[in-house]
């Protein structure tokens, strides 16, 4: 179900509101008792569920997705919380200036503010129990930059993280330069996923910057296949018409079936 949006959302640290939208999983409004741990927040909000909102009326359908998967027995029930973005979408997210595009840097605001306003949020109007472990960020392009900023950065927060078609060619490859050789998340180590393209120039340099990534984390002692998980789709570009229909496959991997 994707019929629940809460508007204009504050943000003291942005100075701005947004929509959000929320995807409840296929149980619960049968079971009225049950609590959720497993969450997800994701960015570009507008994008993720319905074209009539979404950029170019390419909209991932994530619900068609997630509703496969879980009753296919495949992924978790999962309860997505959809922030949309806002006119300030570059500089949120990003989290460091780019002097080449003349932008970017407040990122860890807006990540301040999924953490001070939005976590709660969540916490006040669904049934839920947010914990770290079952906690995860995912998002594409600039939205996969912020989500692996954030994974890397707090990982006391995050258990689980989801980084598509991400921009990691931000800030002359800041993240893969600075970031990651800078620091290792605390353990337990939480788990990240990566993915790219092949379609065009830019997925295939995300390719590249990915597997640098994957490589450095591999290094830091995150074990392949269960803590770190890439995957290149063949010919993909960068467009929603390609995240949306392979976004079961990073939920495969950060929210497996406890069934199975």
């Amino acid at each position: 179900d994707t019929s629940t949006i809460i508007r204009n959302v504050y943000s003291k640290e942005l100075n701005n509101t947004r929509d959000v939208i929320f995807y409840l999983p296929p149980s619960y409004y049968e079971n009225t008792l049950k609590r959720y741990s497993n969450i997800l927040v994701m960015h570009d909000g507008q994008n993720l569920f319905n074209k009539a909102t979404a950029y170019m009326g390419n909209a991932w359908m994530c619900q068609d997705s997630l509703d496969a998967s879980i009753i296919g027995g495949s992924t978790d029930e999962v309860l997505v919380v959809g922030a949309y973005n806002t006119a300030d979408r570059m500089d949120e997210y990003t989290y460091v200036y780019d002097p080449e595009e003349k932008a970017g840097g407040k990122g860890d605001l807006y990540l301040d503010w999924i953490e001070s306003t939005l976590l709660p949020l969540v916490e006040e109007n669904f049934r839920v129990d947010i914990k770290r472990e079952t906690l995860g960020i995912l998002g594409s392009s600039l939205g996969g930059l912020i989500s692996c900023y954030a994974g890397w950065t707090r990982s006391e927060v995050y258990g689980k993280v989801g980084c598509m078609s991400s921009s990691f060619w931000w800030d002359e490859n800041d993240f893969q330069n600075n970031v990651v050789p800078a620091s290792t998340p605390s353990k337990p180590f939480n788990s990240i996923y990566m993915d790219s393209g092949t379609g065009s120039l830019g997925e295939k340099e995300c390719t590249a910057y990915t597997e640098n990534i994957y490589q450095q984390m591999v290094d830091k002692g995150y074990k392949e296949d269960s803590q770190v998980f890439k995957y290149v789709d063949e010919g993909a570009t960068h467009s929603e018409s390609y995240w949306g229909p392979r976004f079961h496959i990073p939920m495969e991997d950060l929210y497996p079936s406890s069934m199975v």
